[in-house]
């Protein structure tokens, strides 16, 4: 059963900024978000503060979303990036 991934448009524009010095980096991001549609609890993912928010490392950043099982859906709350 597959989810749907949606972005909220904050992490869109934190993710679009990091395009600059970091465009391979965010093309693995954005891979490794996308197989979230399949797998939106992937074992290296965890709760982050509540059972429905979650973290996730692609590479040097953190991906902080949040599932909806009942409406199959993966949001994406946040994206930060490591030094």
């Amino acid at each position: 059963m597959s989810y749907r991934v949606n972005w909220e448009i904050r992490a869109i524009d934190l993710t679009a900024g990091f395009l600059r010095d970091d465009s391979a980096g965010v093309s693995a991001l954005w891979e490794r978000v996308s197989q979230l549609a399949e797998e939106p609890r992937p074992p290296e993912s965890f709760p982050y503060g509540s059972p429905d928010l979650r973290r996730l490392r692609a590479g040097r950043y953190r991906v902080f979303y949040t599932v909806d099982d009942d409406r199959q859906i993966v949001q994406i709350e946040h994206v930060g990036r490591l030094p």
